[in-house]
């Protein structure tokens, strides 16, 4: 057992998602890539924190790309230039088979992420820490810099994405958005003017709550190498499905419910890690209490927001609702069908 251990951390260490040349620096793609993420996170953080926190400002790229964090964010750009290169001229839609091909880098990604991402948040945290201490104006200072980088950088942007869109409700929620959020001030007025005290007193208790089980399952996952086991579970599963009828990987009733089915009845072997089942129970719990504990909040700023949008787009959103919970529902019929039985 410990020599099982012991190469499983020793796999963390030594996985390594960037292409190399022979003396071990980065390839010319993958190069450019990583240099152009750390030189816009260096343009951001001198337009977002030169006023509110000039340490930050002048040692935003140590923060964020050294000490604790240099392999994992290094990996991380690897792994998007990867992805991006693999998807980027990908016209058609992404299918199962596609997602199986996927399951090693998500294995990979996710192993360097258990070794390594607490203690790059704890260096981040700290960082930010460290400006909130030494400026009581902090939060505000940036957030009222965030408004004009957006003004000067962003807005126009957005603005031509939305007009693009050839999704009307996306355009009419952008438009929506842009015309009535100007500030980080009309957030906040819109969020008094719509939750209670006690609402958002509730909110941010229950976040807290949320976000210590996030942290302790996390942990259970990263302890039980669970990575590597979802990895070894959805693969063949992925590439079983793939195939005759079913071509997309965003719908799963069907051809691809019938193949999933097909696959996990005639394989014994094919099990559901227990690890997995927890997550998955423990997520389904949490969403069913909250959308109890505030449905009537739900409720009210679902007709709120309907009052703001045509009928074209209110019926859109009756359409994804609907197709979400179809989808939703042959899910969790395959998973009620084959979930493990786990001590």
């Amino acid at each position: 057992m410990k020599l099982l251990v012991l190469l499983a951390l020793t796999a963390v260490v030594l996985a390594d998602l960037c292409p190399r040349n022979k003396k071990g620096g980065l390839h010319k793609g993958p190069r450019k890539f990583v240099d152009g993420a750390k030189s816009a996170v260096r343009v951001a953080g001198t337009a977002l924190f030169t006023e509110s926190c000039l340490a930050l400002s002048n040692n935003i790229e140590s923060v964020v790309f050294g000490g604790n964090c240099a392999h994992l964010t290094e990996q991380a750009m690897c792994y998007g230039y990867t992805m991006k290169k693999k998807y980027e001229n990908q016209t058609g839609p992404v299918s199962y088979g596609q997602l199986a091909g996927d399951m090693d880098g998500v294995r990979d990604m996710g192993n360097l992420a258990c070794g390594h991402a607490r203690a790059c948040y704890d260096q981040i945290a700290a960082a930010v820490q460290s400006c909130m201490d030494g400026n009581s104006n902090f939060v505000e200072q940036t957030l009222a810099a965030a408004e004009v980088m957006y003004r000067a950088t962003y807005k126009s942007q957005v603005q031509q994405i939305a007009a693009g869109s050839s999704e009307p409700l996306f355009k009419e929620l952008a438009n929506l958005v842009m015309d009535n959020f100007n500030s980080a001030a009309d957030v906040e007025a819109a969020l008094k003017s719509f939750f209670s005290e006690e609402d958002q007193s509730q909110i941010a208790a229950d976040a807290e709550v949320a976000r210590q089980q996030f942290i302790s399952i996390a942990q259970g996952f990263c302890d039980d190498g669970c990575f590597d086991k979802s990895a070894a579970f959805f693969k063949p599963l992925f590439s079983a499905m793939d195939g005759g009828q079913c071509t997309i990987a965003s719908e799963f009733c069907g051809p691809c419910q019938d193949n999933a089915n097909e696959f996990l009845d005639g394989n014994e072997d094919e099990v559901m890690p227990c690890c997995l089942k927890e997550v998955a129970e423990t997520s389904i719990q949490a969403y069913d209490h909250l959308e109890k504990k505030y449905r009537d909040i739900i409720e009210r700023f679902d007709a709120h927001l309907s009052g703001h949008l045509s009928d074209v787009a209110n019926d859109r959103i009756d359409e994804i609702v609907d197709e979400l919970q179809e989808q939703s529902a042959c899910i969790k019929e395959v998973y009620d069908a084959n979930k493990p039985e786990c001590a």
